[in-house]
């Protein structure tokens, strides 16, 4: 056995949704408002949120950093 191998620690726990998925989370938010949002991302400060994941064409949001997001565009309003 391999005494110098040591188990990778795993980064920090983050969760990542699918739009329909983070629509059924959170109930004020629907499809097609986060849709929206992603079809805008590079003109409303959500690509570099750091909020959108890539996998191949899949796009997968992380719910927290979407709704930081959220609240910051709220406050600037």
């Amino acid at each position: 056995m391999h005494t110098h191998l040591r188990k990778a620690v795993p980064p920090a726990s983050r969760v990542f949704l699918t739009v329909r998925q983070l629509a059924d989370q959170q109930p004020g938010l629907t499809v097609g408002g986060i849709r929206w949002d992603l079809f805008n991302r590079a003109s409303n400060g959500l690509e570099q949120s750091g909020a959108i994941v890539y996998r191949g064409r899949k796009i997968l949001i992380d719910p927290e950093l979407y709704l930081d997001w959220m609240a910051r565009r709220s406050e600037a309003a």
